[in-house]
């Protein structure tokens, strides 16, 4: 038996395999602005909530207007998305908690529109009850977001499955359970400094879940 009622999930380098793409796009701005390229380890480094500090870090924003740093980097990351899917074990999860009963969400730092219409463009839209995306496109903290689903809903015990320290400061902020994937956007050393359980594959969860008590 599982001992969970919700499992929120993140979207991008979670439910996503998307590193690349962003990766990618980061690369593509910094060539525009003759800057030499950033490597995985880099960009994993200084990634973070919200998104800014990671841009403070790899462009002097003093000469950057920063909308046209959002904009350059969604277009170019749009650009490079179709090279990239899902990340290993990811039907098979969203199967496994849908037969358990579970209520399964999604609580992302992606501008809502454009995240509900990447949800149904990979196919797993209709495993969710609820798409919880931000308004625009600054990635900001998510956590406000979380704790007014849950004010809205009945009591249960929560799973936060991310790749972000920030998914594991949500989970503790409304009490949650947290496993972070090793393959998403964050470098491991700052991940092992949370509270957060660390997995390298997704269905390693499955053990985790079950309610031996």
């Amino acid at each position: 038996m599982i001992k969970y009622k919700y499992i929120m999930w993140d979207w991008n380098g979670t439910l996503l395999n998307d590193v690349g793409a962003s990766l990618s796009s980061v690369n593509d701005m910094l060539a525009k602005r003759n800057m030499p390229p950033m490597d995985i380890e880099r960009y994993k480094d200084i990634i973070g909530v919200p998104i800014r500090k990671f841009y403070e870090k790899a462009f002097d924003l003093s000469k950057e207007n920063y909308d046209e740093i959002l904009r350059d980097y969604n277009e170019g990351y749009l650009r490079h998305l179709p090279e990239h899917g899902l990340t290993d074990g990811v039907p098979e999860m969203l199967e496994y908690f849908k037969n358990e009963g579970c209520t399964q969400l999604i609580i992302s730092s992606s501008n809502n529109e454009q995240l509900t219409a990447n949800v149904k463009r990979f196919g797993v839209y209709d495993y969710f009850d609820a798409v919880l995306g931000a308004e625009g496109y600054k990635a900001e903290s998510k956590i406000e977001r979380a704790v007014n689903y849950l004010k809205n809903h009945e009591e249960g015990k929560v799973l936060v499955i991310g790749d972000l320290v920030h998914d594991w400061e949500m989970a503790d902020e409304i009490g949650a359970d947290c496993v972070l994937l090793t393959s998403g956007h964050e470098k491991l050393e700052r991940m092992l400094q949370s509270g957060a359980k660390i997995t390298d594959n997704l269905t390693e969860i499955k053990e985790y879940c079950q309610d031996n008590s």
